[in-house]
């Protein structure tokens, strides 16, 4: 099983050529709801490579929640475990996506930000040995690292992705029930304290984690801890959107260890999840399915396309 514990938003969506300069104002050339949130797009992810996933988190009793939850449901994300919250709205983010596909987002944390004891009960009913527990930081950090010691003393295996990096609060050992330890560039150096992406990876490692994995978008992956090599390429392909690539990463890693796979595997298959994931516009319906993924692989290890040093 694998378990998202974290934010389910609603996602607004506009694309422009460019995002606009201090006081400036321009003109969009489209926009769109997405079903969205860190939680939530990691749970689709693994749902779509046949994991069972199970989402825990809160939505807002509005039309944002009610959509969401439905659209999870026929991902085949098992929702049981999602608080719907009399108060408070759905969390939303306001994304702004470049011709290029790059993005900048703002979040409203809504119901996301009351995440606490009742999900924290729910999750612990969950958790036992062989559970894969997904984690993110759209949620309040306290509460993550409490569900990260939990899911340690059961057994589970702990991968957190540290995003938005301003909400973590670090101190020693912070992330020491962490098995994998998912930042992208930006976040490893600030979370660090360094330019050096190496010297970033030690640090991190430093603070507790076991194994520590830097999403670099077109430029790989840099990994350290229980992997054959720290540099892995990136698959070259034509980029529309890279919102969510990062969430369909961490689920399809996530679901490739479930699935009983070795971690050079799985990060191979989380690498392909996320760049077909930016080929397509949109958070959860640009994610793959357990096929595409498949095809995508044995379509560039034909051609020798950094084939992996084990089987696929």
């Amino acid at each position: 099983m694998v378990v998202s514990f974290g934010s389910i938003n609603m996602d607004l969506v506009v694309r422009c050529e460019r995002v606009p300069d201090h006081g400036e104002t321009i003109v969009s050339t489209g926009w769109l709801t997405n079903p969205g949130g860190k939680g939530a797009n990691q749970a689709v992810q693994a749902a779509r490579l046949r994991a069972e996933s199970v989402l825990v988190g809160r939505v807002g009793s509005d039309t944002f929640g009610r959509d969401v939850m439905n659209g999870l449901s026929a991902s085949g994300v098992n929702v049981a475990g999602v608080t719907v919250d009399p108060i408070l709205s759905t969390g939303v983010a306001c994304i702004l996506v470049e011709r290029g596909g790059e993005n900048r987002i703002v979040v409203v944390p809504g119901a996301n930000g009351a995440v606490g004891a009742a999900e924290l009960k729910t999750l612990d009913g969950l958790l036992q040995p062989g559970v894969v527990l997904l984690l993110q930081c759209e949620i309040p950090f306290a509460v993550v690292r409490e569900a990260a010691h939990v899911a340690h003393l059961r057994g589970a295996t702990v991968i957190l992705d540290p995003s938005p990096w301003g909400s973590v609060t670090l101190t020693a050992g912070v992330f020491a029930d962490v098995d994998y330890l998912m930042p992208n560039e930006g976040e490893a150096r600030a979370l660090a304290g360094t330019a050096d992406l190496k010297e970033a990876a030690a640090v991190l490692l430093g603070l507790g984690a076991r194994t520590v994995v830097v999403k670099r978008g077109e430029k790989g992956a840099f990994a350290v801890g229980a992997f054959e090599s720290p540099e892995v390429p990136a698959f070259s392909v034509v980029s529309v959107d890279t919102t969510a690539a990062g969430d369909s990463f961490q689920g399809a890693f996530a679901a490739s260890l479930d699935q009983g796979l070795d971690p050079d595997t799985a990060l191979y298959r989380a690498m392909a999840a996320g760049a077909l994931t930016v080929t397509r516009p949109g958070a959860q319906q640009s994610m793959p399915d357990e096929a595409e993924v498949t095809a995508f692989l044995e379509a560039r290890l034909c051609r020798g396309d950094h084939p992996p040093k084990r089987q696929i």
